[in-house]
C-alpha cells in the first residue's frame, strides 16, 4: 500500500511524544499529530519532524482531534488512516503489519486487540474493556475482540462515509460508536494481535473505566433501542459464532433452543430479566457466607485453568478450605471439575495437589473429573452429595453464590454456601463478573421453568434431579 497516514492524537505528552512520533516515520512517509490543547512543551518536541501538526487552541478531547485529523488526511488524500495513541501504549512496528492486513481486507477497519494479553492488563480495565465488548458485539452484530483499542486502521471508503460529531464529555464513546455506525453502513472489523504495554513511569490513563464504560453503555443503549433491541445482532454475535464452531453438540438441540428461548426474554423484557438476575447476584454476594458447621463435608467448585496453573479465584477458593479445616483437620473434601481449555490436568486434580502440597492427606480428598462447567459439576457429583450424612459447604467465590445454590437446588442437595472472600467488593471486575452469573443463571432458570411448564423430560434430566421435580 504506497499511501496511507497515521493520525496521532496528543494532549500533553511530553514524556513519550518524541520518541512515539520519530518512531512511526520509519514505517510511514505522513504522519498528522493533533495537539489537543496541551499546556506543556508537547508542541515544541515536534517542530523540526517531517510531520503535519495541528493544533486545537483549547482542549477538545480525542474523538474531536482524531476527526480533525481524519479529516486533514481525507483533504491531502491520504487515505487510508491508522491512528495511534501518542502514551507509548502502541508500537509504532507493528503499523506494517496492519498495512500488510489491510491489502488483503481492503474493506475491513483492522484493530490491534490486546486483550489476549490478559496479564499484562490492569485488572480493572481488562473487565471493563470485556464488558463493553459485549455490548458493543450486540449492537454491530458481531464479534469484537477489542473495542476499545485506539490502535486502528480505517479504510478510505469508510472516512469519506463517516458523519459522525464529537463533543469532549463524550470523547471515549467516539471508538466506540464507530463501529457500530460502520457495522450498519457493511463494515466490519477483524483483529490482529498486539502487546498490550503500560509502563510503570506513563502518565495516568485519561479513561475513566467506571465513568467512561458508564457513557458507552449510554450511547450503545440507544442505538440497541432505536433498533428494537436488535435481536438479529444478538443472534449474530452470539448464537451463529456456536453453531460455526461446532458447539451446538455440547449444549444438545434443546440446550440451544432454550438459550435462544432465554435471549428473547431478554429483548422483550427490555433487559430487566438479566438486570433482576443481576441483583439477586449481587445480594448473595453481600451476604455473610463464611462461618460454618465444623463437621460438614467440604465440596469445592473448580474453576477453569489458565495454562495448568490455578487462577486467582480458585485458589482464594482453596486457601478458605485451607481455613476451616483448622476447625476439624478431618473434614471430608470433595473437589468439583474436570478437564477444560487445553490443560492436561483436570481442574479438580489441579486443586487437590495444591491442597495436598499445603499439607492436607491425599487420602481425605475426593476430585470428580468429567464435569466443564456449574450445572455438570453438580448433575455429575450428584449421587455423591445427595447422600453426605453430615451435610455439605459449598465454597466458591462470591460472584459464583447465587448461581451455585440455584443449581444446588435444582438437585434437590441439601448444602451450606461459604464465600471464598471475607466480603465483596464493588470494582469493575467484579461487576463484570456478576453479569457473566447473571446470564448463565437467566439461562438456567429459563430452562427450569419452560421444561415445567412443557413436561419436558430430557430437559430436566440435564438440569435437576428428575425424580425430585
Amino acid at each position: 500500500m504506497k499511501q496511507f497516514c497515521v493520525v496521532i492524537p496528543a494532549f500533553n505528552e511530553s514524556r513519550t511524544i518524541r520518541e512515539i512520533v520519530s518512531s512511526t516515520l520509519r514505517y510511514a512517509s505522513h504522519v498528522i499529530v493533533v495537539d489537543d490543547g496541551s499546556t506543556d512543551n508537547t508542541t515544541e518536541l515536534l517542530q523540526d519532524l517531517p510531520i503535519t501538526l495541528i493544533r486545537n487552541n483549547t482542549n477538545l478531547g480525542k474523538a474531536a482531534s482524531l476527526l480533525k485529523g481524519m479529516d486533514a488526511a481525507l483533504r491531502a488524500d491520504l487515505l487510508p488512516v491508522i491512528t495511534l495513541d501518542a502514551d507509548g501504549q502502541h508500537k509504532p512496528e507493528d503499523i506494517s503489519r496492519f498495512i500488510e492486513c489491510a491489502e488483503k481486507h481492503p474493506e475491513k477497519i483492522i484493530i490491534g486487540a490486546r486483550l489476549s494479553d490478559k496479564k499484562a492488563f490492569p485488572a480493572a480495565r481488562y473487565y471493563a474493556n470485556k464488558t463493553a465488548n459485549f455490548w458493543i458485539s450486540w449492537a454491530s452484530g458481531y464479534a469484537i475482540d477489542d473495542s476499545q483499542s485506539g490502535y486502528r486502521l480505517y479504510p478510505a471508503s469508510l472516512i469519506k462515509k463517516m458523519d459522525l460529531t464529537a463533543n469532549k464529555k463524550d470523547s471515549f464513546v467516539f471508538e466506540s460508536e464507530v463501529l457500530i455506525d460502520a457495522s450498519r453502513k457493511g463494515y466490519q472489523s477483524m483483529s490482529i494481535p498486539i502487546e498490550a504495554i503500560y509502563n510503570s513511569n506513563a502518565r495516568p490513563s485519561y479513561f475513566r473505566s467506571v465513568r467512561d464504560i458508564g457513557l458507552i453503555t449510554r450511547m450503545v443503549a440507544w442505538k440497541l433501542l432505536i433498533k428494537g433491541m436488535y435481536p438479529q445482532g444478538l443472534y449474530n454475535y452470539l448464537v451463529k459464532p456456536i453453531i460455526k464452531n461446532s458447539k451446538l453438540r455440547r449444549i444438545g438441540g434443546a440446550g440451544f433452543g432454550v438459550l435462544l428461548l432465554s435471549f428473547l426474554l431478554i429483548i422483550l423484557s427490555g433487559g430487566l430479566t438479566l438486570v433482576a438476575l443481576f441483583w439477586h447476584a449481587a445480594v448473595f454476594a453481600r451476604k455473610n457466607y463464611t462461618l460454618q458447621a465444623s463437621n460438614s463435608t467440604l465440596v469445592v467448585l473448580g474453576k477453569r485453568l489458565q495454562q495448568n496453573s490455578i487462577s486467582l479465584d480458585y485458589l482464594s477458593r482453596l486457601r478458605r478450605t485451607l481455613t476451616l479445616l483448622e476447625e476439624n483437620p478431618d473434614r471430608e473434601i470433595i473437589i468439583l471439575g474436570g478437564h477444560t481449555n487445553i490443560s492436561s490436568t483436570s481442574e479438580s486434580q489441579a486443586g487437590k495437589d495444591w491442597l495436598v502440597s499445603q499439607g492436607v492427606p491425599a487420602e481425605q480428598i475426593k476430585i470428580e473429573q468429567t464435569s466443564r462447567h456449574t450445572l455438570e459439576n453438580f448433575r455429575h457429583a450428584y449421587k455423591t452429595l445427595k447422600h453426605q450424612e453430615v451435610g455439605i459447604v459449598l465454597i466458591t467465590n462470591r460472584y459464583h453464590l447465587a448461581r451455585s445454590h440455584t443449581i444446588a437446588e435444582g438437585f434437590s442437595i441439601q448444602h451450606d454456601l461459604c464465600a471464598a472472600e471475607d466480603k465483596f467488593v464493588w470494582s469493575v471486575a467484579n461487576i463484570y463478573r456478576l453479569l457473566k452469573e447473571s446470564f448463565f443463571l437467566h439461562w438456567y432458570l429459563t430452562a427450569k421453568y419452560f421444561a415445567r411448564i412443557t413436561h419436558s423430560q430430557s430437559i430436566l434430566k440435564r438440569i435437576s434431579n428428575i425424580d425430585e421435580v
